[in-house]
């Protein structure tokens, strides 16, 4: 039995890249997605993070300045 030869897509033909433009996006689209649970703990976090420590630092600096004044 011999190999029949298959002709190679045109890489310019519009279909063939239409395609492969579908198919990084699906890809990429899916492991954008996947990342998206762990950005939003990680800007939970930060979210806590900034909400706890922006008041203590205000809090200090006023302290610091009220014994700066007298």
């Amino acid at each position: 039995m011999e190999p029949v030869p298959v002709p190679r897509p045109d890489p310019r033909d519009n279909v063939s890249i239409t395609r492969h433009a579908y198919g990084l996006a699906a890809f990429h689209g899916d492991a954008i997605l996947r990342e998206v649970p762990k950005t939003l703990r990680r800007v939970a976090l930060l979210l806590l993070v900034l909400a706890v420590t922006i008041p203590a630092f205000l809090a200090g600096l006023l302290i610091v300045l009220w014994h700066m004044a007298g």
